[in-house]
């Protein structure tokens, strides 16, 4: 694919100050940087899924009251007065159908809530429990099989199901590591994410708002034109949910879709990066629109050179996808790195088909002996990457690496590897 010329990147930024002035600032200068802490979550789940545990802690849904505005049918205030049953006192977000407005409604398993808070803010005296005094709630409701039901809804509580009582939140939330037989159980706590009724409410206004205006960017016509806006939502200081990020996360799903005007405009998030920005999500969506977007494979390679702009293994694993070789000896200083961006070059390479890098990685496995339960994925891509290079060594290496207690339950991943060599 062609290089974008200078009068087309000329067109494309033309383009997007005239939405962003048209707009009257809401999608440009809507948080200036610094303003707020950016949450920083885990991008990536481990590459294969592959670590070994007998039992895995089992963790409930948890949810902020803004992202529960981006799926809820309705959203209501009211006194519970029966089993099932609430009083409505305010449609915080009405129900589209007029039928569904009514002053009273049922809730099917309201009375399977928890209604005994746990205290656990003075930890020298452990968790003490009382009992909830106050029936006014607050409920993010989804229509299903003609009923309402409480977002999220569990045998004990659901995240979509908030208390209130002298002004506090309390809401369900799991607060211990399950592990073993049985399900995992939500319990009644001072809420983690509005304390106050006033806290509460002021999150569910911007969440409401915050959803029409990603509705408003969804109905967009001009792909050009929704792809500057959708891009917007991928860095703090531009996006209109702010410091939030329950938009930002579906971006991904849908700038694919708009193909090389999304690679445009994020060929220029990326050249337009700021300290303190992080561009891991608009790496992310380059790494989906895959060969189209190796134009933005140097713009990748600028990244790496910038500490704090992007996850290093992020960004080499999308180089990887993207399939420009002109960009493989950048990479290879990074075999000096953490096991993890070892492992992502090492998959860069052999997408490459860069032979010279054979020996560099050989040289980055670590020693077998040193291998834990969370290295053994990364090892098994490293050795991934050498068998597809044809690498000698690779069945001798794959023999030393089977007789890690860690490495055990990829025997049958491994096997290939060893080519005649048996297994042990």
């Amino acid at each position: 694919m062609a290089e974008t010329s200078q009068d087309e990147w000329a067109s494309t930024l033309e383009l997007r100050n005239r939405i962003y002035s048209a707009q009257g600032g809401r999608w440009a200068l809507l948080r200036n940087a610094g303003t707020a802490s950016l949450r920083i979550r885990a991008l990536l789940l481990p590459a294969l899924g592959l670590i070994a545990s007998p039992l895995c802690a089992e963790r409930l849904p948890t949810w902020s009251p803004h992202e529960m505005c981006a799926e809820a049918d309705a959203i209501v205030m009211g006194d519970r007065v029966g089993v099932n049953k609430v009083m409505v006192r305010r449609w915080l977000r009405a129900p589209s159908a007029l039928k569904d407005r009514g002053s009273l409604i049922d809730i099917p398993g309201l009375e399977n809530h928890r209604r005994a808070i746990v205290e656990t803010e003075t930890k020298s005296k452990g968790s003490t429990t009382r009992h909830l005094k106050s029936q006014r709630l607050l409920c993010f409701l989804i229509k299903k099989q003609a009923r309402w039901q409480v977002m999220g809804q569990g045998e004990t509580g659901s995240p979509g199901m908030m208390w209130i009582e002298s002004g506090r939140c309390f809401g369900y939330e799991q607060i211990e590591e399950h592990v073993g037989p049985g399900r995992p159980a939500y319990s009644l706590v001072a809420s983690g994410f509005c304390r106050t009724e006033k806290q509460l409410l002021a999150e569910i206004r911007e969440g409401l708002e915050d959803h029409r205006t990603w509705k408003s960017a969804l109905a967009i016509e001009n792909p050009e034109e929704q792809a500057i806006v959708l891009c917007s939502y991928l860095l703090q200081r531009t996006s209109p949910e702010g410091e939030h990020e329950t938009y930002r996360r579906r971006v991904r799903a849908l700038l694919p879709k708009l193909g090389p005007h999304a690679l445009a405009e994020l060929r220029m998030l990326l050249r337009d990066a700021r300290a303190g920005d992080r561009l891991d999500e608009a790496v992310l969506v380059l790494k989906d629109l895959g060969p189209l977007a190796r134009p933005a494979a140097w713009d990748i390679v600028r990244l790496l050179q910038e500490p704090g702009l992007v996850d290093r293994a992020t960004a080499i694993g999308a180089l990887g996808r993207l399939g420009d070789t002109t960009v493989a000896h950048h990479l290879l200083p990074f075999l000096k790195e953490t096991l993890p961006v070892r492992a992502e070059v090492a998959g860069a390479m052999a997408r490459f088909g860069y032979q010279d890098s054979i020996p560099l990685i050989e040289k980055a496995l670590p020693d077998a002996a040193t291998v834990k339960a969370a290295d053994a994925h990364h090892v098994y891509a490293m050795l991934q990457a050498l068998h597809e290079m044809g690498s000698e060594k690779t069945p001798r290496l794959t023999g030393n690496y089977l007789e890690v207690p860690a490495m055990r339950h990829l025997h049958n991943l491994l096997e290939p590897f060893l080519g005649d060599r048996d297994m042990r």
